[in-house]
């Protein structure tokens, strides 16, 4: 089926071409002219017609569709083709989106004011009964804007007013409207799994080509300005040295998450530059607690100690970050914790834990030796290199520890044959600690890897949910951060930076502390 559209789409897209180089060729005084009157004079020659101008990126995951209201909905945030009511700015503030204004009418009732004039890419206008029929689809195909937005009711209350009732207080309700999981899109337009989503931003599906690529276009009728960009292609390349290749050959203009280690050597291309920001991101060791050995504090207590945090932030990550004393980076008010200190040396600990060292220098646990596997994913390609770091530092120690590589990191952690596991992740996406919290420590969450159950801290997060004020939040954030710290379900190591590779020429790609801003509007590129 998709084959077929393809075709058709090659077809029609040939004469289309045809035409546009006629329109274009007739146009281009008038084009040279406004680039005049807007101050770039004859600069603009160097760059491509508007009408043919297009942007390929290295991307690093493998989106298995373009429905946004589930697992790909981040995939399809960063095409620039979905908006949410909310977006994030750089201070990781709330501002509007497609919702003009909001207020808070109670502790658990908002109402929103929509944007006017806005239509959808099928040409169908927005409206408030529009949009509630979108975020009533994504709280039921999606945990993560279910658990976000905790709804008990959304009502229209006017043409392009919205209000929305939560089952308890929700202070994080604004910012949670920023997650790309609340992505709204005219509902009729998901006939079917192989639909492409008609959604509101300024590019639009063109083709999704599985395992391959997601190509979308301009959206002509979109309702804020318009794209610089004719068409922007993501090139799905989850290996992090293909990625690099593939920028320094010409094949593509950006490269998401480029190996760290090769920074330097895009500096000294006259051709690619580094753009990098501090990110929200933590790279980090999840612990099986169901694991025959790390189902015992203390051996997690002695593996965190040994991780040697500072040399990874130098030698594996070249500066590019900061060491982690929790899943969240100081620059958040609620991440401003220390790491706990080990109660001995390891040797004592695990000493007192009945561990005993063999001729080797192996500990060893009633003829058993501490052997661990450890699981890491090709995505990301410096939690490979800390991998072999941890490993060789732990062999040091004696213990030993075999590395695994997997493709699907996720897939990999709900089979329980696996010790830890290197892994990364967005740990404050919008501006907020709830959603990490909850996915990482609810008993209930299916994302919940570790498999780790505290009652003492999912007291806490209940009553995170209730927190009338960000002061209050922000103290039980830092107490429920104590517990973890305590037991130690993950070991956090680095904060890193966002680095991309991009060619010069590209213009209005600006890296975000919030990773699913990619492809916009101001996304632009010179020849």
């Amino acid at each position: 089926m998709m084959s077929n559209r393809n075709r058709r789409s090659w077809l029609i897209c040939t004469g289309l071409l045809l035409l546009m180089v006629v329109m274009a060729l007739s146009g281009c005084a008038t084009t040279n002219k406004m680039a005049d009157n807007s101050g770039k004079g004859e600069n603009t020659p160097t760059k491509q017609n508007a009408a043919d101008k297009k942007l390929v990126m290295a991307y690093t995951w493998k989106p298995s569709g373009v429905d946004p209201h589930g697992d790909n909905s981040w995939d399809v945030m960063r095409s620039g083709a979905g908006e949410t009511l909310v977006r994030l700015n750089e201070q990781l503030e709330p501002v509007a989106w497609l919702a003009k204004g909001w207020k808070q009418d109670s502790p658990t009732v908002w109402t929103f004011s929509l944007q006017d004039k806005v239509t959808f890419h099928d040409g169908k206008s927005m409206d408030a009964a529009s949009v509630k029929a979108s975020l009533l689809r994504s709280i039921q195909k999606s945990h993560l804007a279910k658990d976000l937005l905790d709804v008990k009711s959304i009502d229209v209350s006017g043409p392009l007013a919205l209000k929305i009732t939560t089952n308890q207080p929700n202070a994080a309700l604004v910012s949670n409207l920023a997650d790309p999981s609340t992505i709204v899109l005219d509902v009729a337009s998901m006939k079917d799994e192989q639909s492409y989503p008609a959604m509101t931003g300024a590019f639009k599906i063109k083709a999704f080509n599985k395992d391959q690529s997601l190509v979308v276009e301009r959206y002509d009728g979109y309702w804020g300005e318009k794209a610089h960009l004719a068409e922007a292609t993501m090139k799905f390349i989850t290996d992090g040295n293909s990625r690099l290749m593939a920028l320094q050959s010409g094949e593509v203009d950006v490269a998401t998450d480029i190996p760290v280690d090769n920074a330097e050597v895009l500096k000294k291309n006259d051709k690619l530059q580094v753009l990098s920001a501090p990110s929200l991101r933590t790279h980090m060791i999840v612990y099986n607690m169901e694991s025959p050995v790390f189902k015992d504090a203390a051996n997690r207590k002695v593996v965190d100690s040994l991780i040697p945090r500072a040399s990874i932030v130098s030698a594996v990550m070249r500066g590019f970050g900061t060491e982690a004393s929790s899943p969240f980076p100081s620059i958040l008010p609620f991440g401003k914790v220390e790491r706990k200190a080990l109660d001995g040396t390891p040797e004592q600990l695990l000493t007192k834990d009945g561990w005993r060292k063999d001729a080797q220098g192996t500990w060893t646990k009633q003829g058993k030796p501490f052997e661990v596997t450890l699981l890491t994913f090709p995505q990301r390609p410096e939690l490979s290199v800390m991998a072999e770091v941890i490993q060789s530092q732990l062999l040091k120690e004696g213990i030993q520890v075999k590395i695994r590589k997997v493709e699907n990191i996720d897939e990999a952690l709900t089979k329980n044959d696996w010790d830890f596991a290197m892994y990364s992740m967005l740990t404050a996406h919008t501006g907020e600690p709830q959603y990490f919290m909850d996915t990482f420590y609810s008993s209930k969450s299916e994302a919940n890897v570790s498999r780790y159950v505290s009652k003492p801290l999912e007291d806490i997060l209940g009553r995170l949910k209730l927190a009338k004020d960000t002061a209050e939040r922000n103290g039980l954030t830092l107490q429920a951060l104590d517990i973890i710290n305590t037991n130690l379900p993950q070991s956090f190591i680095v904060h890193p930076d966002n680095v991309f590779g991009v060619k010069k020429g590209v213009e209005g790609f600006t890296p975000h502390p919030i990773e699913y801003y990619y492809i916009t509007a101001q996304s632009d590129i010179a020849k």
